[in-house]
């Protein structure tokens, strides 16, 4: 693109657009900065009323100057009347790009953006500027997570001016987010503001919309009449004083709501210090009421609520009964000529601003890109109406996961349909995992993308990589791999030997025996038996030929017949001390349970790390039932120990117990 405007702005590419105009991102040349310029469709420069918007726009957007509202630089207009304005570039998403990728956001994020917006607002408000059209597609996110508002097309000064002259332009907006206010044509001000600002948090909060509907105009009555489900329902992680401050935004009645911005500033800064707060309700005094608003033809028309005819007649003063009938036909006839004018103009502003659509476009979501574009040109868009946004995300390349407007739904000739294209998960290097808990290893991958489901863990043999921890990963530390990537984590059980056969042998030959096999040797246990003096009778917790981890412990068994085990047995290497602990050690017992399934049978080892020795044996059985093992530990001070067990030679539980 090689347009030029004003001999200053160099278009360089299209970065989004809505129904009135078009957004590139463009080069000043003459200060050499990235800036955006808005412009209005070439079908609009003939159009005064799209004009006078387009010129608000821009007078608004001047009039205020704020950290979190993109900045105005520059207004003009080409020999061709192509008018643009020329805005702050922000190299980030919208709010709604952020939602449509990973709602519902958590609480803290949502307080953090809902502040910031509030603080926009608040400012705008100070100026006497209603944005009127707050929704997530006008908000930007800059990398670092701060918040630009942006979008100032039909906001309008709040004076009495403007409410009293110009209420047939108070229901534009995006129906999803304008308030009730708005859907009837009555006036705007700072309360429609914090209306949409609750809808933006409701859809922060919960990934959806309070209303919907298959058009605008059942929105607009849903957002009149019906009762939305209350944010707690939808997502339970909500704090209560959180859900209140959405709920007090939505209030059908202005007088209910917040009273400014500062106050739900000052509620949001508090809302995470004192969470479990009563539920808010609106008060007795305020009515909150559905508003009744007939339809007539398929269309919504106005009428003047019952109440406020009833304040109406209690305004009328008693006459003196001969004046009574004249005072009762006058002020009946201002009454009726009254609601007649109010009625007609009510229908000519909603009639020519919020009509039935007359275009039905279907929901193309999850379809490829041609077979999106050919359903909505068979509903009768143009496709140079269609738009594509190519973006990373989780669903295949090329596959549609979102649109704007969202289908089905009916749209007004010559609007512009954006579609959201995946250009599939984003790509990332696996990284090398090696040697660290797989826990922590877990987590990593989760922290990058990856749902915890496609993270599994399998057990190897390693004699270089301690137990519990990653030997290698699949795939391989450095392929490349998506958030949807199946990742296998093999994480070490220690480097299994097997227990040499030393029945038989004399004690010192057994324990080299064990020894080289890359065992330790515990305490001896003399015992009386059949046998030669001095030879090994039986070893424990585990039999010659089992299978165990490097490094485990094996007590051995050795017959002495002389007497001198008095008639029991006697342990060398006694360190338990009286009462048989070690000196200055904790006792604690920690029940260790082991399921079985009917008719299955496990064999079971259990070795503990205290202060009686590393990996010291306490079980090595085969059970047939389910069964709970008591296991002693004796802790000293500052130290902890640890519990491990396996079940068929497969490490199952790594347990650590502090002092």
């Amino acid at each position: 693109m090689s347009q030029r405007l004003g001999d200053r702005y160099e278009l360089q590419e299209q970065i989004g657009g809505g129904g009135m105009a078009v957004v590139y991102r463009a080069i000043d040349t003459l200060l050499n900065r990235q800036v955006a310029v808005k412009m209005l469709r070439s079908q609009f420069a003939g159009d005064e009323e799209f004009v006078t918007r387009f010129r608000r726009e821009a007078q608004s957007a001047a009039s205020l100057s704020h950290p979190n509202i993109v900045n105005l630089y520059d207004v003009g207009v080409t020999p061709n009347l192509d008018y643009y304005i020329v805005m702050e570039y922000v190299d980030g998403p919208t709010l709604k790009d952020v939602i449509r990728e990973r709602a519902p956001l958590s609480v803290k994020e949502t307080l953090d953006i809902a502040r910031q917006i509030c603080d926009a607002l608040e400012h705008a408000h100070d100026h006497h500027i209603i944005h009127r059209d707050i929704k997530p597609h006008n908000i930007l996110l800059t990398k670092s997570g701060h918040v630009k508002v942006t979008d100032f097309g039909i906001a309008r000064a709040a004076t009495s001016t403007t409410i009293t002259h110009h209420q047939s332009q108070s229901v534009l907006g995006s129906v999803h987010y304008f308030s009730p206010e708005q859907a009837r044509g009555a006036a705007t001000d700072v309360k429609s503001d914090i209306y949409s600002l609750g809808v933006v948090m409701y859809e922060m909060l919960t990934g959806q919309l309070p209303f919907s509907g298959d058009s605008p105009v059942s929105v607009a009555l849903k957002h009149l009449r019906e009762k939305f489900v209350e944010p707690r329902q939808i997502n339970k992680s909500i704090p209560q004083s959180v859900e209140n401050i959405v709920l007090r935004c939505l209030v059908k009645s202005p007088e209910a709501r917040y009273p400014n911005m500062k106050a739900v500033k000052d509620d949001l800064r508090d809302a995470l210090l004192h969470p479990n707060v009563p539920k808010f309700t609106v008060p007795d005094d305020v009515s909150d009421e559905t508003i009744a608003v007939p339809v007539v033809g398929g269309r919504i028309s106005d009428a003047i609520p019952e109440a406020e005819k009833a304040k109406k007649a209690k305004k009328v003063n008693p006459t003196p009964r001969k004046r009574r009938w004249l005072g009762v036909l006058g002020w009946t006839g201002v009454a009726v000529a009254a609601v007649i004018i109010g009625a007609l103009a009510a229908y000519y502003i909603v009639m020519r601003l919020v009509q039935v659509p007359d275009i039905a476009i279907p929901d193309v979501r999850n379809k490829t890109v041609a077979d999106a574009v050919q359903a909505l040109e068979n509903a009768g868009v143009k496709k140079s109406q269609i738009q594509e946004q190519q973006e990373t995300n989780a669903k295949p390349k090329g596959i549609v996961y979102d649109q704007d407007p969202e289908g089905p739904t009916h749209i007004k000739e010559g609007r512009v349909i954006t579609l959201y294209v995946s250009n599939g998960p984003q790509q990332m290097q696996m990284p090398d995992l090696s040697g660290i808990p797989f826990d922590q290893a877990k987590q990593e991958l989760i922290s990058m993308g990856l749902s915890g489901s496609n993270i599994s863990e399998q057990q190897v043999q390693s004699s270089t990589v301690a137990v519990g921890n990653v030997v290698a990963s699949t795939p391989s530390a450095g392929s490349a791999i998506t958030t949807n990537t199946q990742v296998t984590l093999q994480v070490s059980q220690g480097d299994m030997v097997t227990v040499p056969s030393v029945i038989g042998m004399t004690e010192s030959d057994a324990k080299q025996a064990l020894i080289a096999a890359g065992l330790q040797v515990g305490p001896t246990s003399y015992v009386s038996g059949n046998g030669v003096d001095g030879t090994v009778l039986d070893t424990t917790p585990s039999k010659p030929g089992a299978k165990v981890p490097a490094g485990t412990t094996i007590n051995l068994y050795v017959i002495r017949n002389n007497g001198e085990s008095g008639g029991g047995a006697s342990t060398s290497n006694n360190t338990t001390g009286s009462g048989g602990a070690p000196d200055n050690t904790e006792t604690k017992s920690v029940n260790v349970h082991v399921r079985t399934t009917p008719g299955q049978s496990i064999h079971v080892q259990i070795y503990k790390t205290d202060a009686t020795g590393t990996r010291v044996p306490v079980v090595d059985q085969t059970i047939h039932a389910t069964q709970t093992f008591s296991v002693t530990l004796y802790l000293a001070p500052n130290t902890s120990g640890e519990i491990f067990v396996y079940q068929n030679g497969q490490l199952t539980n790594d347990q650590k117990i502090s002092y």
